[in-house]
Protein backbone atom coordinates (compact mmCIF):
# COMPACT_ATOMS: atom_id res chain seq x y z
CA UNK A 1 0.00 0.00 0.00
CA UNK A 2 1.36 3.32 -1.00
CA UNK A 3 1.09 6.30 1.25
CA UNK A 4 1.64 9.70 -0.23
CA UNK A 5 4.72 11.37 1.11
CA UNK A 6 3.35 14.82 0.27
CA UNK A 7 1.86 16.57 3.24
CA UNK A 8 -0.24 19.67 2.56
CA UNK A 9 1.30 22.82 3.89
CA UNK A 10 -0.04 23.74 7.31
CA UNK A 11 -1.14 20.14 8.11
CA UNK A 12 0.58 18.02 10.74
CA UNK A 13 0.69 14.19 10.63
CA UNK A 14 -1.18 12.64 13.53
CA UNK A 15 -1.41 9.01 12.45
CA UNK A 16 -2.84 6.56 9.92
CA UNK A 17 -6.35 5.22 9.38
CA UNK A 18 -7.15 2.79 6.58
CA UNK A 19 -3.85 3.60 4.99
CA UNK A 20 -4.53 7.31 4.88
CA UNK A 21 -2.81 10.13 6.62
CA UNK A 22 -4.92 11.84 9.25
CA UNK A 23 -4.47 15.61 9.22
CA UNK A 24 -4.36 17.35 12.54
CA UNK A 25 -5.61 20.91 12.26
CA UNK A 26 -3.14 23.53 13.24
CA UNK A 27 -4.52 25.39 16.28
CA UNK A 28 -5.61 28.90 15.51
CA UNK A 29 -3.39 31.56 16.97
CA UNK A 30 -5.21 33.35 19.75
CA UNK A 31 -5.18 37.10 19.50
CA UNK A 32 -5.89 39.96 21.81
CA UNK A 33 -6.17 43.61 21.04
CA UNK A 34 -4.00 45.93 23.04
CA UNK A 35 -5.87 48.80 24.68
CA UNK A 36 -5.29 52.25 23.25
CA UNK A 37 -2.68 54.44 24.91
CA UNK A 38 -5.48 56.84 25.82
CA UNK A 39 -7.39 54.06 27.56
CA UNK A 40 -4.28 53.17 29.53
CA UNK A 41 -3.81 56.84 30.43
CA UNK A 42 -7.27 56.78 32.03
CA UNK A 43 -6.54 53.69 34.08
CA UNK A 44 -6.86 54.50 37.78
CA UNK A 45 -7.77 58.13 37.09
CA UNK A 46 -10.60 59.69 39.08
CA UNK A 47 -12.93 62.59 38.34
CA UNK A 48 -15.65 64.04 40.55
CA UNK A 49 -19.35 63.84 39.79
CA UNK A 50 -20.88 67.28 39.37
CA UNK A 51 -24.15 65.93 40.76
CA UNK A 52 -22.73 64.79 44.09
CA UNK A 53 -19.00 65.48 44.33
CA UNK A 54 -18.29 61.77 44.66
CA UNK A 55 -15.06 60.47 43.10
CA UNK A 56 -15.55 58.12 40.15
CA UNK A 57 -12.95 56.08 38.31
CA UNK A 58 -13.33 57.14 34.69
CA UNK A 59 -12.93 53.65 33.22
CA UNK A 60 -15.90 52.47 35.28
CA UNK A 61 -18.26 54.60 33.18
CA UNK A 62 -18.38 52.17 30.24
CA UNK A 63 -17.56 48.53 29.55
CA UNK A 64 -14.25 47.41 28.00
CA UNK A 65 -15.99 45.62 25.11
CA UNK A 66 -16.22 46.70 21.45
CA UNK A 67 -20.01 46.93 21.69
CA UNK A 68 -19.70 49.54 24.45
CA UNK A 69 -19.27 53.06 23.06
CA UNK A 70 -18.41 56.23 24.94
CA UNK A 71 -18.01 59.86 23.90
CA UNK A 72 -15.79 61.79 26.31
CA UNK A 73 -15.26 65.50 25.68
CA UNK A 74 -12.43 66.86 27.82
CA UNK A 75 -13.50 70.47 28.23
CA UNK A 76 -11.26 73.36 29.11
CA UNK A 77 -12.10 75.16 32.36
CA UNK A 78 -15.74 75.97 33.09
CA UNK A 79 -15.37 79.74 32.56
CA UNK A 80 -13.86 79.34 29.11
CA UNK A 81 -15.65 80.35 25.90
CA UNK A 82 -14.46 77.11 24.30
CA UNK A 83 -16.24 74.95 26.89
CA UNK A 84 -19.42 76.98 26.67
CA UNK A 85 -19.62 76.95 22.89
CA UNK A 86 -18.83 73.26 22.57
CA UNK A 87 -21.27 72.25 25.32
CA UNK A 88 -24.06 74.25 23.67
CA UNK A 89 -23.56 72.23 20.49
CA UNK A 90 -23.05 68.84 22.12
CA UNK A 91 -26.07 68.96 24.42
CA UNK A 92 -28.43 68.98 21.43
CA UNK A 93 -27.10 65.60 20.32
CA UNK A 94 -26.89 63.73 23.62
CA UNK A 95 -30.38 62.18 23.16
CA UNK A 96 -29.37 60.88 19.71
CA UNK A 97 -26.15 59.35 21.01
CA UNK A 98 -27.66 57.80 24.10
CA UNK A 99 -30.65 56.57 22.11
CA UNK A 100 -28.15 54.56 20.05
CA UNK A 101 -26.49 53.12 23.14
CA UNK A 102 -23.52 55.51 23.22
CA UNK A 103 -22.61 56.82 26.65
CA UNK A 104 -21.77 60.50 26.93
CA UNK A 105 -19.98 62.19 29.79
CA UNK A 106 -18.00 65.41 29.78
CA UNK A 107 -14.97 66.14 31.93
CA UNK A 108 -14.05 69.75 32.68
CA UNK A 109 -11.27 71.51 34.54
CA UNK A 110 -12.12 73.03 37.88
CA UNK A 111 -14.00 72.28 41.07
CA UNK A 112 -17.31 70.49 41.56
CA UNK A 113 -18.97 73.81 42.37
CA UNK A 114 -17.59 75.24 39.10
CA UNK A 115 -19.12 72.30 37.24
CA UNK A 116 -22.46 72.72 38.99
CA UNK A 117 -22.69 76.39 38.03
CA UNK A 118 -21.70 75.53 34.45
CA UNK A 119 -24.43 72.89 34.19
CA UNK A 120 -27.03 75.13 35.78
CA UNK A 121 -26.29 78.09 33.50
CA UNK A 122 -26.15 76.10 30.24
CA UNK A 123 -28.79 73.48 31.08
CA UNK A 124 -26.14 70.80 30.62
CA UNK A 125 -27.11 67.45 32.20
CA UNK A 126 -25.57 67.44 35.66
CA UNK A 127 -25.30 63.65 35.73
CA UNK A 128 -23.18 63.69 32.54
CA UNK A 129 -20.63 66.15 33.90
CA UNK A 130 -17.43 65.53 35.88
CA UNK A 131 -14.82 67.86 37.34
CA UNK A 132 -11.03 67.54 37.42
CA UNK A 133 -9.22 69.88 39.82
CA UNK A 134 -5.77 69.56 38.23
CA UNK A 135 -4.38 69.13 34.68
CA UNK A 136 -2.11 66.07 34.82
CA UNK A 137 -4.54 63.75 33.01
CA UNK A 138 -4.88 66.23 30.16
CA UNK A 139 -1.10 66.28 29.78
CA UNK A 140 -1.04 62.46 29.77
CA UNK A 141 -3.61 62.45 26.96
CA UNK A 142 -1.46 64.77 24.87
CA UNK A 143 -3.63 67.87 25.15
CA UNK A 144 -1.92 71.24 24.74
CA UNK A 145 -0.87 73.08 27.89
CA UNK A 146 -1.12 76.40 26.06
CA UNK A 147 1.43 79.17 25.74
CA UNK A 148 4.77 78.75 27.55
CA UNK A 149 3.60 76.17 30.09
CA UNK A 150 6.94 76.13 31.90
CA UNK A 151 7.22 79.90 32.16
CA UNK A 152 6.72 80.97 35.77
CA UNK A 153 4.41 83.93 35.26
CA UNK A 154 0.80 84.65 36.08
CA UNK A 155 -1.42 82.46 33.83
CA UNK A 156 -3.62 85.46 33.11
CA UNK A 157 -0.64 87.02 31.35
CA UNK A 158 -0.27 83.89 29.23
CA UNK A 159 -3.85 84.23 28.02
CA UNK A 160 -3.13 87.49 26.20
CA UNK A 161 -0.72 86.03 23.60
CA UNK A 162 -2.99 82.99 23.22
CA UNK A 163 -5.88 85.26 22.23
CA UNK A 164 -3.54 86.64 19.57
CA UNK A 165 -2.82 83.11 18.32
CA UNK A 166 0.56 82.66 20.02
CA UNK A 167 0.65 79.17 21.48
CA UNK A 168 -2.94 78.83 20.26
CA UNK A 169 -2.87 77.98 16.53
CA UNK A 170 -6.04 78.75 14.62
CA UNK A 171 -7.62 81.00 17.23
CA UNK A 172 -7.36 84.22 15.23
CA UNK A 173 -8.82 82.54 12.15
CA UNK A 174 -11.66 81.15 14.24
CA UNK A 175 -12.46 84.57 15.68
CA UNK A 176 -12.52 86.04 12.16
CA UNK A 177 -14.80 83.21 10.99
CA UNK A 178 -17.27 84.25 13.65
CA UNK A 179 -17.56 87.67 12.01
CA UNK A 180 -17.38 86.84 8.29
CA UNK A 181 -19.51 83.68 8.42
CA UNK A 182 -18.90 80.25 6.94
CA UNK A 183 -20.76 78.86 3.92
CA UNK A 184 -19.73 75.32 4.88
CA UNK A 185 -21.03 75.51 8.47
CA UNK A 186 -24.54 75.10 9.83
CA UNK A 187 -26.50 78.05 11.22
CA UNK A 188 -25.67 78.82 14.84
CA UNK A 189 -29.23 79.48 16.00
CA UNK A 190 -32.06 77.00 15.52
CA UNK A 191 -34.91 79.47 15.99
CA UNK A 192 -35.69 82.38 13.63
CA UNK A 193 -33.32 85.34 14.00
CA UNK A 194 -32.60 88.59 12.13
CA UNK A 195 -29.70 86.72 10.48
CA UNK A 196 -32.28 84.89 8.35
CA UNK A 197 -32.46 87.89 6.02
CA UNK A 198 -28.98 86.84 4.83
CA UNK A 199 -30.32 83.48 3.71
CA UNK A 200 -30.88 80.04 5.28
CA UNK A 201 -28.76 76.94 5.65
CA UNK A 202 -25.33 78.30 6.55
CA UNK A 203 -23.48 80.25 9.26
CA UNK A 204 -24.22 83.87 8.47
CA UNK A 205 -21.81 86.79 9.06
CA UNK A 206 -21.71 87.91 12.70
CA UNK A 207 -23.94 84.98 13.76
CA UNK A 208 -21.25 83.06 15.62
CA UNK A 209 -19.70 86.28 16.93
CA UNK A 210 -23.09 87.16 18.42
CA UNK A 211 -23.29 83.82 20.24
CA UNK A 212 -19.79 84.40 21.62
CA UNK A 213 -20.78 87.85 22.81
CA UNK A 214 -23.83 86.37 24.58
CA UNK A 215 -21.60 83.73 26.18
CA UNK A 216 -19.10 86.32 27.34
CA UNK A 217 -21.94 88.29 28.91
CA UNK A 218 -22.98 85.11 30.71
CA UNK A 219 -19.48 84.27 31.93
CA UNK A 220 -18.22 87.59 33.26
CA UNK A 221 -20.87 88.14 35.99
CA UNK A 222 -20.27 84.56 37.20
CA UNK A 223 -16.50 84.50 36.82
CA UNK A 224 -15.86 83.73 40.49
CA UNK A 225 -18.35 80.85 40.43
CA UNK A 226 -16.97 79.37 37.19
CA UNK A 227 -13.24 80.12 37.30
CA UNK A 228 -11.04 77.24 38.53
CA UNK A 229 -9.28 77.61 41.89
CA UNK A 230 -6.01 76.48 40.28
CA UNK A 231 -4.92 79.26 37.87
CA UNK A 232 -2.77 76.80 35.91
CA UNK A 233 -5.99 75.51 34.37
CA UNK A 234 -6.69 78.81 32.60
CA UNK A 235 -4.40 78.02 29.66
CA UNK A 236 -4.82 74.23 29.54
CA UNK A 237 -6.54 73.09 26.35
CA UNK A 238 -8.75 70.05 25.98
CA UNK A 239 -9.92 67.59 23.35
CA UNK A 240 -12.34 64.78 22.71
CA UNK A 241 -12.13 60.98 22.65
CA UNK A 242 -14.58 58.41 21.31
CA UNK A 243 -14.06 54.88 22.60
CA UNK A 244 -15.25 51.52 21.36
CA UNK A 245 -14.46 49.38 24.36
CA UNK A 246 -10.75 49.86 25.05
CA UNK A 247 -10.04 51.31 21.62
CA UNK A 248 -10.03 54.95 20.56
CA UNK A 249 -11.90 55.38 17.27
CA UNK A 250 -11.72 59.19 17.25
CA UNK A 251 -9.41 61.70 18.85
CA UNK A 252 -9.36 65.46 18.58
CA UNK A 253 -6.74 67.64 20.26
CA UNK A 254 -7.75 71.28 20.62
CA UNK A 255 -4.95 73.31 19.04
CA UNK A 256 -6.00 76.44 20.87
CA UNK A 257 -8.83 78.61 22.14
CA UNK A 258 -12.13 77.96 20.27
CA UNK A 259 -10.52 75.10 18.31
CA UNK A 260 -12.73 72.31 19.65
CA UNK A 261 -13.90 69.13 17.90
CA UNK A 262 -16.57 69.20 15.19
CA UNK A 263 -19.69 67.65 16.72
CA UNK A 264 -20.67 66.08 13.38
CA UNK A 265 -17.35 64.22 13.28
CA UNK A 266 -17.98 62.97 16.82
CA UNK A 267 -21.43 61.72 15.83
CA UNK A 268 -20.11 59.93 12.75
CA UNK A 269 -17.37 58.22 14.74
CA UNK A 270 -19.65 57.18 17.60
CA UNK A 271 -22.51 56.03 15.39
CA UNK A 272 -20.28 54.71 12.58
CA UNK A 273 -22.53 56.38 10.01
CA UNK A 274 -20.80 57.06 6.69
CA UNK A 275 -17.66 57.86 8.62
CA UNK A 276 -14.47 58.50 6.68
CA UNK A 277 -11.34 58.48 8.88
CA UNK A 278 -9.45 61.77 8.98
CA UNK A 279 -6.36 63.00 10.74
CA UNK A 280 -8.46 63.22 13.90
CA UNK A 281 -8.86 59.45 13.95
CA UNK A 282 -6.54 57.19 15.84
CA UNK A 283 -6.02 53.72 14.36
CA UNK A 284 -6.07 52.11 17.73
CA UNK A 285 -5.90 48.33 17.29
CA UNK A 286 -2.69 46.36 17.58
CA UNK A 287 -3.07 42.58 17.22
CA UNK A 288 -0.67 40.43 19.21
CA UNK A 289 -0.16 36.72 18.68
CA UNK A 290 0.12 34.77 21.87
Amino acid sequence: MLVSSKVPQGVRISGLRNGRLLPRPVPRASVRVRASAEYEALRGKVAYKASSGDPVELLSLWEPYPTSKAVIPFLTHFADLTSWEFAQKLVKHIPTLEGSGVRVFAVGLGSVSNAQEFARTLNFPLDRLYALPEPSLYRDLGFSAGFAPDLDVNPYLKLLPMLAGIGSPGTVQEVIRGYVGDQAAKPVFDSPTPFDVLGPGYQRPFELATLRLFNMMGILPKWNELCPPDPRLLTQQGGCLVFSGEQVVFKHVDSGILRYADVDDILKAALQADYVPTTSVVAAAEVLEE
